[in-house]
């Protein structure tokens, strides 16, 4: 490096640390700016009139006798003497350049810390509203907001028991459910099922409770839903849910005449 680059570098560090110093003010950077006019890193001394510094900084000369105490104060000016004209001689040094570097580090760092923060304070805002728009969970963890319908859904007439469509012990459970005394026998009279007649006979003993026999066949199968249903327009699924209980050995003519009931009262 020349001489010339190395004082100009000097020059460069100087300015970037007055400018930096929190303690200084603009009107620092612009005395010193003048000042390092005459100087260099080899000779580092330059005086002025007090009348060229007001001309270099456009700076009153009250402001320009402040600002040089202040300088004096941090170290970046010391006075060595006065020319003949009664001009100060100020020998430059950059005083404060590690001091200034490790402050730059710090509040860098602090910048990158804020904004960390900041994004974090965020991204928890964001979740807490979150949390505010989603609709409350019942104790299964489900939502309990408006139900949604399904457009693809079957159909099915609202009076038949949803226990139907299950399968195995969910078939009892809801049947069993859905039986009630008084509720029952008027089933039984307005539809005319016999638990005796019909497809009782098929049942393993006197019993409307005992389950029918499983069919050996398909065909016997058929033969038995068609005595069961007895001729009546049972809906497809509630006639293959009966099928599968009857095959399972699960049906009884008491359970046969609980399901085909509301069916009756939907057609």
């Amino acid at each position: 490096m020349t001489v010339e680059a190395a004082s100009a570098t000097w020059k460069f560090e100087f300015l970037d640390t007055v400018n930096a110093d929190p303690q200084c003010t603009p009107a620092c950077l612009k005395i010193i700016k003048a000042y390092l006019h005459f100087a260099s890193e080899a000779a580092p001394v330059a005086f002025m009139a007090k009348s060229e510094l007001v001309a270099r900084t456009d700076l009153g000369e009250a402001t320009i006798k402040r600002t040089r105490k202040l300088l004096a104060k941090l170290g970046y000016l010391k006075a060595i003497g006065k020319t003949a004209e009664g001009a100060v001689q100020y020998r430059l040094h950059n005083a404060r350049k590690q001091t200034i570097d490790e402050h730059i580090i710090l509040v860098r760092e602090k910048l990158a810390e804020d904004r960390r923060e900041g994004k974090r304070r965020f991204r928890v805002r964001s979740a807490m509203r979150e949390d505010q728009n989603e609709p409350p969970r019942n104790a299964m963890g489900g939502s309990k907001g408006p139900p949604r319908s399904d457009q693809n859904e079957p159909q099915i007439p609202r009076l038949i028991p949803r226990g139907i469509f299950s399968e195995g012990i969910d078939i009892l459970t809801a049947n069993s459910e859905f039986i009630g005394g008084t509720h029952e026998s008027q089933q039984r009279e307005q539809n005319g099922l016999s638990e005796t007649a019909g497809y009782a006979a098929m049942s393993r003993g006197d019993g409307s409770d005992e389950p029918i026999p499983v069919p050996s066949d398909q065909d016997e199968a058929q033969t038995m839903m068609e005595t069961i249903c007895d001729g009546r327009a049972v809906p497809d699924i509630v006639r293959r849910r009966l099928q599968n209980m009857l095959q399972a050995g699960v049906l009884t003519p008491r359970m046969a005449s609980n399901i085909l009931a509301p069916v009756g009262d939907a057609a």
